[in-house]
């Protein structure tokens, strides 16, 4: 008696993926994701006036982008997003690692065999 993959279809691993991807967005912990601000990123952070957290409106911008098209999003699995936040155009990409980060991992469906890094950059930095 075999066992029976887990996703057995592409189909299936796709949306698979983009269930952990909305979730790296979302609620990061959950599946053992990082977030990345770049220098220009961290740079807009910094310089919030008058009491404003910057850091949880940016969480709050990535958590509620559902702005996905085929252009940016040519797979389905809901990886890449551009926004305008602070008076710029902000990027935000998932990228895919083994869970010691030393190589990308070849099962992005897994939440167990994969640590999500989510990448949010300014355009101008890409």
């Amino acid at each position: 008696m075999t066992d029976k993959p887990l996703f057995a279809s592409d189909a299936e691993r796709t949306v698979e993926t983009a269930r952990l991807n909305d979730l790296a967005r979302t609620a990061p912990k959950t599946v053992n994701a990082t977030w990345l601000a770049t220098g220009g990123v961290a740079a807009l952070i910094a310089e919030a006036v008058n009491g404003e957290d910057r850091g949880v409106e940016l969480a709050t911008r990535l958590a509620r982008f559902t702005d996905f098209d085929e252009g940016d999003d040519p797979y389905g699995e809901r990886d890449f997003g551009a926004l305008e936040l602070w008076g710029e155009r902000l990027f935000w990409k998932i990228d895919y690692y083994h869970p010691e980060r030393d190589e990308h991992s070849p099962v992005k469906w897994s939440a167990e065999l994969t640590r999500r890094v989510v990448t949010i950059m300014l355009a101008s930095e890409y």
